[in-house]
């Protein structure tokens, strides 16, 4: 038994070492999402450099998730060129086929509200020319002293590589669709939040007007009935008359 479990515990220690050596490189992902404040005012921008060498499309996504009528003003730059502008505008979605290098800036403009702030989601997608987001391929992180440990243990690494791809694929459209979803219900949250707080304060103002009308005509009716009171006697006669 003992010289069973000699023999199993290398074999299975080279075999973790073998997967945890094909999947360092797979979480090196580059996306990139946040979560910004945009002050009443002010005009922000954010730098993401790009190789053309690595990278042949980028994909930006952004929605306003809070603040003043969910608006706001989108730029996207490089040096000096205009390559994307929104208008007044609650989200958006825009794909780049990156033919220059450089840092692009991401711009988000609110200089023309003077009062709100505005709370702003968005996410960069860096793509290779097959579409996906991850700067290395799971195929070529498998090149190495893991593939010699899984060859050496007469495991098939060809349908290893592909699960794998399959599962990194899907796990980037799951958190994709995560951050989309996310920023839908901030978003809907704070419309909710805004109508719940306007519908409080009109109500409020509404039964203070209905109060002091009821308080009005009762203190009016009593007046008509009181032989002592001035403003029942003025409007007994119909008319009120104004002394200087």
């Amino acid at each position: 038994m003992f010289f069973r479990w000699t023999l199993v515990v290398p074999v299975l220690m080279r075999v973790v070492q073998a997967l945890l050596s094909l999947l360092a490189g797979v979480t090196t992902a580059l996306e990139l999402d946040l979560t910004v404040d945009i002050p009443p005012g002010k005009f922000q921008c954010f730098f993401q450099p790009v190789d053309v060498n690595k990278h042949k499309t980028m994909e930006i996504d952004y929605q306003v998730v809070d603040g003043g009528d969910l608006n706001i003003n989108f730029v996207l730059l490089l040096e000096s060129n205009k390559l994307y502008e929104d208008i007044l505008k609650t989200d958006g979605t825009h794909r780049v086929n990156l033919q220059v290098g450089g840092d692009y800036q991401i711009c988000f403009d609110n200089s023309f509200s003077y009062q709100s702030r505005k709370i702003v989601f968005f996410e960069i997608f860096l793509l290779d020319e097959k579409g996906e987001a991850d700067e290395r391929d799971v195929l070529k992180v498998g090149v190495g002293d893991g593939n010699a440990n899984l060859e050496t243990l007469g495991i098939p690494i060809a349908g290893f590589f592909d699960a794998t791809n399959r599962i990194k694929s899907q796990l980037n459209k799951v958190e994709y669709y995560q951050a989309v979803l996310r920023a839908h219900e901030a978003r809907d949250r704070a419309v909710m939040t805004a109508n719940f707080d306007r519908v409080t304060l009109w109500s409020c103002i509404h039964t203070i007007v209905m109060i002091s009308v009821g308080v009005l005509q009762v203190f009016l009716l009593r007046s008509l009935f009181e032989d002592n009171s001035k403003v029942g006697s003025l409007l007994r006669k119909g008319k009120i008359g104004y002394r200087f």
